[in-house]
Parts: C-alpha cells; sequence; structure tokens
C-alpha cells in the first residue's frame, strides 16, 4: 500500500493547517509544494518520452490558489490530485495481481544432470540437450522431450484443463505443466527464453508496456475540455470584475485526473478479468480495438478443429474380416509406429476394446519413412499406408489403408474433429460480424465438416497457404472491416500480426503465432472467443462512460462555480467526489460477470 504514502503525507498536513488555525497557511502550503511536485515531476518525465500531461489544469489551480491565497483549496486540490493517482496505482496493482502471478510460479532452479549425477541449478543456465530431472509435483521449467516411460501431467497452467494427460517416450512436454507422476527425465529444447512458459510471461510483461488507445481518446476529450475550461474560467473573472478567487473556484472543479485514470483503470480491469478465464491480453489496446470488430477469420484445423483426427470409420475390403479383428490388427502394428496418426488407430481400438474387440500382439515391424509400416499379426503380414485413395462414400478425411497377402483388405477413415460448441458460436457470431473461414484443408473437407452442422452459407476459403490467409485479411482491411484473426498455428502468423488483432490457442509447440498475436487463449475452449469480445465490450463501454461521466459532472460544477454559487474549497472537495466516483465506475471493468 506504500502507493497512498503521498496522499497521507498531504493529508496529515492538511488536517494539521485545520486544526492550527494560527500556523494553517504553512502546513497548507507544504501540502500544496507536495503536490506541485509531484505533477511537475510527473509531466517533466512524460515529456522525456515524448507524452504530454493532463494535469496542466490541476497544476494552474494550484499556482492560482497560492497566488490567491486560498490554500486551504489549494491543499485540497494536492490530496486530491494524489488520491486518484494513488487510486490508479492501487488499481493497475490489483488488477495486475493474477497475471504477476504466472512470474511467481516459474522454478528458479531445476536439477540437470552432469555425467551420471544430477547438480541444481538456475534455469538461465541450462542449454538445449541438456537432460534435467522433474520430481513429483513440481512444474516443468523448461520445453523438452520426455526421456522416462511415461509422465502423468496437470495441464492447468497452459491449457485451463485440471484433468491429468498421460504422455509417453519421446513427447514433446511443455514448460507449466505440473508432474503429477513419479520423477521424470526431460531432454531440454530451446532454453529459458525460448520456453513455453516464459513465453507466457512474456505476454504479461508486454502487456503492461503498450499504452490503450482509449488513453489517447482521452486526451482528445481532454483538449476540448480544457478550452471549455478556460472560456468558463475567463468568463468567471470577468463576470467576477477580476476576481481571481471566482476563476480558481472554476478551475478546481475542472481537474481532469479522472479522465487519465479512469481508462487505464478499466482496461486493466478487463485484462484481470481476461486472465481468470485463461485469456491472456498482450496489450491492453487491444481490448478497445476487439470492441470495434467487424469481420472475424477463424483458421479450421486446430482452431474450431481439435487438431487431433480421430478415426470415423472402417470400410471392410475383404469380408473374411470384422470391423474389430481388422482394427486390433492395426492397432497391434500402429503400437509401434511414430506417425501422428498412429495413436489414432490405437486409441479408437482401445475405446473399442472395452466392449470386447481381441487385441492382437505384432512381431517383425519394419516401418520406412513415407512407406508406412509392416508387421506380422496371428500368422499374417500385414502393412498401413497412408493412401491418396478417396473414401469410398465420397466424404473426404485422411485414409489409411491397409494390405495382406498382397491385396487391399481395409481403409480407416480418420478426420479431425469439431471443438465442442464451435457451431453454437459461428452461429452467434454470423449474427454480427462477417465470419469467415480460412484453411490449407481441400475445400471437400471444409465443406462436409461445417455443413454437416447445419451451418448453410458460411464463407469458406479452401486451400489457403500462409501467404494467402495474409492476402485475405489485407483485402478486408482495404474494404473498411476491422479484422479479427484467430489461429493456432505457424502457418497463421503473418495474418495474425496483420490483422487488426490476432487471438492465438496456444496449444502448440510453436511460438511463432503466439509472438504474432495480441491475445492468446490458454485453453481449448472455443467459447472463450465470445468471452473475450464481451469482456473488451465491456470494458471499453465502462471507460468510455468513466470519460463522459467526469466530464459532465466537470462541467456542471463549472458552471455553478462561475455564477459564484461554489467557492475554491467546497469545489475542491466537489471535485474530490466527482474522482471518486468516476474511478469507482472504472473499477467495475474488473469485476467478471456470470
Amino acid at each position: 500500500m506504500t502507493e497512498f504514502l503521498l496522499p497521507l503525507l498531504v493529508l496529515l498536513l492538511t488536517a494539521a493547517g485545520i486544526g492550527i488555525p494560527g500556523a494553517g497557511g504553512a502546513f497548507y502550503l507544504a501540502a500544496i509544494t507536495v503536490g506541485l511536485a509531484a505533477l511537475v515531476i510527473d509531466s517533466v518525465r512524460k515529456l522525456f518520452v515524448k507524452q504530454f500531461s493532463l494535469d496542466y489544469i490541476a497544476i494552474l489551480a494550484m499556482v492560482v490558489a497560492v497566488a490567491t491565497n486560498e490554500l486551504l483549496a489549494g491543499a485540497v486540490i494536492s490530496l486530491m490530485i494524489l488520491v486518484s493517482e494513488s487510486l490508479e496505482a492501487y488499481g493497475s496493482r490489483e488488477a495486475e495481481a493474477a497475471l504477476k502471478h504466472l512470474v511467481e510460479k516459474i522454478p528458479k532452479t531445476c536439477q540437470v544432470k552432469r555425467g551420471e549425477a544430477y547438480a541444481e541449478a538456475p534455469i538461465q543456465d541450462v542449454r538445449e540437450g541438456d537432460t534435467i530431472l522433474i520430481r513429483a509435483n513440481e512444474i516443468v521449467p523448461l520445453d523438452g522431450y520426455l526421456l522416462s516411460e511415461d509422465a502423468l501431467m496437470n495441464e492447468a497452467n497452459l491449457t485451463g484443463e485440471f484433468a491429468p494427460r498421460s504422455y509417453r517416450k519421446g513427447q514433446f512436454l511443455k514448460s507449466g505443466l505440473v508432474n503429477e507422476g513419479a520423477s521424470l527425465e526431460l531432454r531440454v529444447s530451446g532454453d529459458f527464453g525460448s520456453s513455453t512458459y516464459q513465453k507466457i510471461v512474456d505476454l504479461v510483461r508486454e502487456a503492461k508496456r503498450h499504452p490503450a488507445r482509449i488513453v489517447r481518446l482521452a486526451e482528445k476529450y481532454n483538449y476540448g475540455f480544457t478550452a471549455i475550461t478556460l472560456l468558463m474560467a475567463g468568463a468567471a473573472y470577468v463576470i467576477s470584475h477580476g476576481d481571481p478567487t471566482r476563476l480558481l473556484a472554476v478551475l478546481v472543479m475542472a481537474t481532469p485526473c479522472p479522465l487519465i485514470i479512469a481508462a487505464p483503470i478499466s482496461f486493466l480491469g478487463g485484462l484481470n478479468v481476461a486472465s481468470k478465464k485463461n485469456v491472456i491480453v498482450k496489450r491492453p489496446a487491444a481490448l478497445e480495438t476487439l470492441s470495434e470488430v467487424t469481420a472475424i477469420f477463424f483458421d479450421k484445423t486446430g482452431t474450431l478443429t481439435l487438431g487431433e483426427p480421430t478415426l470415423r470409420a472402417v470400410r471392410v475390403l475383404d469380408p473374411a474380416y470384422s470391423e474389430d479383428r481388422l482394427l486390433s490388427i492395426a492397432a497391434a502394428i500402429e503400437l509401434h509406429s511414430l506417425h501422428p496418426l498412429a495413436k489414432t488407430i490405437v486409441a479408437a481400438h482401445n475405446a473399442r476394446a472395452d466392449a470386447g474387440a481381441a487385441v492382437e500382439e505384432a512381431t517383425h515391424i519394419v516401418e520406412n519413412v513415407g512407406d508406412g509400416i509392416a508387421g506380422a499379426v496371428g500368422g499374417g503380414v500385414y502393412r498401413l499406408k497412408k493412401s491418396d485413395a478417396a473414401d469410398a462414400d465420397g466424404e473426404g478425411g485422411i485414409v489409411i489403408e491397409m494390405s495382406g497377402g498382397g491385396r487391399a483388405i481395409a481403409r480407416f477413415i480418420l478426420d479431425d474433429v469439431m471443438k465442442p460448441g464451435t457451431m453454437a458460436l459461428l452461429e452467434k457470431l454470423r449474427a454480427r460480424y462477417h465470419v469467415a473461414i480460412l484453411t490449407g484443408d481441400t475445400e471437400a473437407n471444409a465443406a462436409r465438416l461445417f455443413d454437416g452442422y447445419g451451418t448453410d452459407g458460411l464463407a469458406i476459403h479452401a486451400r489457403c497457404t500462409p501467404a494467402e490467409k495474409f492476402r485475405i485479411v489485407k483485402e478486408a482491411q482495404a474494404r473498411g472491416e476491422k479484422v479479427m484473426m484467430v489461429g493456432d498455428g505457424l502457418n497463421d502468423a503473418p495474418a495474425l500480426a496483420l490483422a487488426d488483432v490476432g487471438v492465438v490457442f496456444s496449444g502448440t509447440e510453436n511460438s511463432a503465432s503466439i509472438d504474432a498475436a495480441s491475445v492468446a487463449i490458454l485453453s481449448r475452449d472455443i467459447a472463450l472467443v465470445q468471452t473475450t469480445l464481451a469482456i473488451a465490450a465491456r470494458s471499453t463501454r465502462v471507460a468510455k462512460e468513466s470519460i463522459l461521466w467526469g466530464i459532465g459532472l466537470s462541467v456542471i460544477g463549472m458552471a455553478f462555480a462561475l455564477l459564484g454559487y461554489i467557492p475554491p474549497v467546497t469545489g475542491a472537495v466537489l471535485q474530490e467526489g466527482i474522482d471518486a466516483s468516476v474511478i469507482m465506475n472504472a473499477l467495475r471493468a474488473a469485476r467478471a460477470r456470470g
């Protein structure tokens, strides 16, 4: 609570002045000096970075207070300014607390294998290829490949999913996972600076370095507000026949502090709400831009779909085999493969095995890159290989053909699966935005997948290369659209960077898409896209309400001061109340709904 030390000092000086009438002027002057010094120092600091302070009216008001010997009014203005700035610091700290927790959770050291023994070392000193030990309940400090036979990991830090996930030897583990099983060994990939968890922390740090554009909007409001203030102050001086006290009363009511503070607090509140829902907003300004979006482009695989193919159908080409037997043979052989599609066959078999499907044992396994995998099962030799042959029913998908005895005996049709709630989300968004799908998949596959969910007329751009996605976004912007691009992979990075707002689902090991995006969703939940838009809309609305509320109340107060109904001291107290009400309104953005 150190941010309240200066206002506390000014409060004590002002109280001392009130309590000691004979020496009150000295205490009031000291209080004014503290406030003036703080404002001047802040203004000079901003000038060095080519920014302009909005507190010049407040500085002028305090100077006039000293010149007219209205020292109590000047002291109250000083207290008002410092309390407002302290509330800004407090609101910022509270809003960022959840994000800072990410940094606090990063391990500082880890056990590194040196020869046959382990030694503790700072994680910044660990290099690619080193072997590290992660004990039970420890956070994985660096990205790498699992050397142990298996592992059970909690992914809540990265995905928001609390159900543990099993990993097998050779699989990639992201930093930030929590080891819920026995101790394991990991071969490090990259270093601390390039690790998944550090990328997320970098997003948090970068969010603090980018001022929201609404702050510049507040400055634009303030230019007009300052002009009105000077006109009303001049009118007060003329109407009162040169009474500087009347001029001071108008200046006191015109202090623009809430205009500066309300918007940042609103957006930092939005960042806080988003982070609690596993959404990291890289730049506060992105919240305002999100509220202005008119077009939303989605990548398909890994964004709208799970990005992990599942077995859709088994086509029996030889009646001597049943579906279960064919799947059992295929799973027995694919169990020995490292191909990404192999685990889909094995998983499908395991799901059926619970219903009584026979389990086969494979021997004499031979796998050649580009030529599939072969093995002996139950006295027969079989080969599985990805095929370019179209599905017999013309439904598309990935086809793995299995042959035995020199002829094709089965085709396994694999397909991606839509994330739960995807089509409901698209239908809601299409009511307000121009929505399109940008995918590298074939038009037939994409159309089949989305048409199967009953969406008519959804714009689908198929066979999109990274350059094509970039072009489509650029053309939309040229038409005047404010574009939001949602993706997850390296091929989306150019479009994510070009879009007015890039939103990435951080579900892959590559970091280029995270670097390019303005928002990172640390979950597979597609509904968080709409949640993010809602948070942005509310934060922007609260920010604008706070700005207009502050201006409106101040102008009303200035009008009464101009007519002589509000003296400087009363005006300072009233303005303090206006400041507090505006800031409290802005803090509403930090309260989550639902």
